[in-house]
């Protein structure tokens, strides 16, 4: 084992405190690694090659405290970029080699654009698609409403630098009351997340970013292709690539996501990560680790 890198925790998570948690994200080439906090203002990326931090994140204070630090690493054009939080209704991306921002927003009419395109939305959770090619983003609006969006990588670093606020495959979900729940991408087409109802119940809702509906002029609304409840708890989201793979108190529960029926389960086995490019579900006791493979799995981005 190789110490590489090291992290120190330099300013305040925000005004509001409490709450903050680290989380570590990693690129898919294995280069680059973010230390973030959830729930925080700031973050760092650090070249593993080297050690040294190559970008300091601050994604702002306002409301920071109510969701994950909003980051995903992804590639454009060979190249391997950091998606990122730079204010709480603002996300940018970094090309990690050169340093250069490839979302800049500075139009003909400077800040009056940016005006025009303002989004009254706080971004949370982030999740590349399997081939990379979206991003699911777990945010909120006003009066508190989790309100899941997804739109194009490629359209936004290529065509639209608004395509994150309001472009042509931008899309939200608005059938969840709450955010900071599961949500995991079964395949390219398809995205379950949970929401927790009232009385102990919650659902599981399935979504097809590609099946969308306009609502209103410029307001896209992303279908469900299958909803079923499912018990609240502390639960895991993970997939085979075919099955919603649920943790809860019992084990491991495979799950078929056009029903909701039970079709498989490992008991007493309840892990806490999944590695995106294995597949491999991996749980970690004071005892040991456990580790198990699906039979079948296609490595994913990011």
């Amino acid at each position: 084992m190789r110490d590489v890198a090291r992290y120190r925790e330099e300013g305040p998570a925000s005004e509001c405190g409490g709450g903050v948690r680290l989380r570590l994200h990693v690129s898919r080439c294995g280069r680059w690694a973010a230390v973030v906090q959830d729930r925080g203002r700031y973050g760092t990326v650090v070249d593993l090659a080297t050690g040294s931090p190559a970008l300091e994140l601050d994604g702002g204070d306002y409301c920071c405290e109510t969701v994950p630090f909003a980051l995903a690493f992804a590639e454009h054009g060979g190249r391997p970029v950091v998606v990122h939080r730079t204010d709480w209704n603002r996300l940018d991306v970094t090309d990690l080699a050169s340093g250069e921002v490839l979302t800049a927003r500075e139009g003909p009419d400077g800040d009056e654009e940016d005006a025009e395109h303002g989004l009254d939305y706080f971004h949370g959770a982030l999740s590349l698609s399997p081939d990379g090619t979206r991003l699911y983003d777990g945010g909120w609006v006003w009066q508190p409403w989790g309100m899941p969006a997804v739109w194009n990588l490629t359209a936004w670093l290529r065509d639209n630098p608004y395509e994150s606020e309001d472009g042509p495959t931008y899309a939200v979900y608005p059938g969840v009351s709450e955010w900071n729940w599961p949500a995991v991408w079964i395949d390219d087409g398809r995205i379950a997340v949970y929401d927790r109802g009232g009385a102990g119940s919650g659902t599981v809702h399935v979504l097809d970013p590609a099946s969308v509906e306009l609502r209103s002029p410029g307001v896209r609304w992303i279908n469900a292709v299958a909803t079923f409840p499912w018990p609240v708890g502390d639960l895991g989201f993970f997939t085979d690539g075919e099955h919603l793979l649920i943790a809860d108190e019992a084990g491991l529960q495979g799950v078929d996501i056009a029903s909701g029926r039970r079709v498989f389960a490992i008991d007493g086995f309840r892990p806490a990560r999944q590695d995106r490019h294995t597949g491999t579900l991996i749980q970690i006791g004071s005892a040991g680790a456990r580790l198990w493979t699906p039979p079948k799995w296609t490595a994913r981005a990011g």
